[in-house]
């Protein structure tokens, strides 16, 4: 259950940086020197970490699977940690969802040893679904691992927090996010690096925030060539046998469909982690105009001007609406079926028209502007329920 938003930065990942690649100053024990070919892969990651540009002493907690992937990052990560000043320190989550579990942190724990790398077993304490009811057990897994990753980044130090998510773990997030609906912004995919804060759904038991950057240096990166460098370290990964169970969609997506689509379309990971980077500079053009549009529409009392909102262009009208929400603190995840529900009440307001927007939250139309309420306010009863059964975006 290991896991695995601004445009992926670095270089073209085909090619080394700068001249021809030398072999880095390595201080990892006990490991053969890396075949020239996968130097270019340190050396794209070392450029990626400078335009990061930690400071010097800087720690890097890394969400350490165990897999190949992560094995992968470690390794690279270890091995330009003394060029980029940085402390690597792996955390592995144990989630308790497999029998074997305990079994595998303690073999990531010797990976670790394998590595030179400060290792930090981080256990949950709770049956996932328990901690975070109404997700699935995907959703609940990923909850408690980044809850686990930004409390043990906490502990270290750290203000990054780094994964081993790679090209083709982008075409899934892309695939998956269209089949939902997605709009653009869902388009986007991953990005290599965004702030993160902890949890970023509705506090179900979490009283403490922790704030943190995100950072995926190989997401430019195609699987083959993550893959080739983890074997050539001579580590055996601890691999997650439930990461080739199909009764998880991202599994059935990795397992079936995209390899349907390189049948039909050789290099469908490389054109969809492509379309990833069109979509997420598309936008932040969409945002930016949203945003003059949120300034021109919102009153000093916090209201939304209707007929303001009006004048704007249906794209804009959703994003400003949903900015809107998140800036007076709506503290639910808000569909795209009850942003439409705001709009369509605009087009025909009536007043002390009330439209819940989850959450127990609520818009209000009152005198030519739209006003929130949370959940303990009392309104009339002049209220559009959610529909049921639509799909969020």
């Amino acid at each position: 259950m290991a896991g695995g938003s601004s445009p992926p930065v670095g270089t073209d990942p085909c090619s080394p940086i700068g001249p021809s690649p030398q072999p880095l100053e390595t201080t990892l024990p006990d490991l053969p020197p890396l075949p020239h070919n996968h130097v270019g892969l340190e050396q794209r990651v070392l450029a990626r970490l400078k335009l990061l540009g930690p400071p010097a002493g800087a720690v890097v907690t890394v969400g350490f699977s165990g897999g190949a992937d992560s094995l992968a990052l470690a390794a690279v990560l270890a091995r330009v940690a003394p060029i980029g000043a940085i402390e690597v320190v792996l955390v592995h989550v144990d989630h308790g969802l497999r029998p074997d579990s305990a079994k595998d942190a303690a073999g990531c724990g010797q990976l670790a040893t394998d590595l030179g790398s400060k290792f930090v077993l981080e256990r949950v304490s709770a049956p996932v679904l328990t901690i975070h009811p109404g997700v699935g057990v995907e959703e609940a897994a990923r909850r408690a691992r980044y809850v686990a990753l930004a409390r043990s980044a906490e502990a270290n130090g750290s203000s990054i927090v780094a994964t081993a998510h790679h090209q083709e773990d982008q075409a899934e997030t892309v695939l998956l996010h269209l089949l939902r609906g997605a709009g653009l912004n869902g388009a986007c995919g991953m990005s290599e690096l965004t702030q993160m804060t902890v949890p970023w759904w509705e506090p179900l038991g979490e009283t403490e925030s922790r704030t943190f950057d995100l950072w995926r240096p190989l997401l430019a990166e195609p699987r083959a060539t993550v893959r080739d460098y983890a074997k050539a370290t001579g580590l055996t990964p601890v691999e997650d046998a439930s990461n080739d169970d199909l009764r998880f969609r991202r599994n059935r997506i990795r397992n079936e469909v995209l390899p349907l689509l390189r049948m039909i379309s050789p290099g469908a990971d490389a054109a969809l982690a492509r379309y990833a980077r069109i979509a997420s500079a598309e936008d932040d053009l969409i945002e930016s105009v949203a945003a003059s549009a949120l300034a021109r529409t919102t009153g000093p009392d916090s209201t939304l001007a209707i007929q303001a909102l009006r004048n704007e262009r249906l794209a804009v009208r959703r994003r400003v609406v949903l900015a809107w929400l998140h800036g007076c603190r709506v503290s639910t995840e808000v569909t795209l079926e009850r942003i439409d529900a705001v709009l369509e009440a605009i087009e025909r307001p009536r007043r002390g028209c009330r439209i819940e927007v989850g959450g127990g939250w609520s818009v209000v139309v009152e005198g030519g502007t739209l006003s929130v309420q949370g959940p303990s306010a009392r309104g009339n009863r002049d209220v559009e329920l959610a529909g049921e059964g639509r799909e969020a975006r």
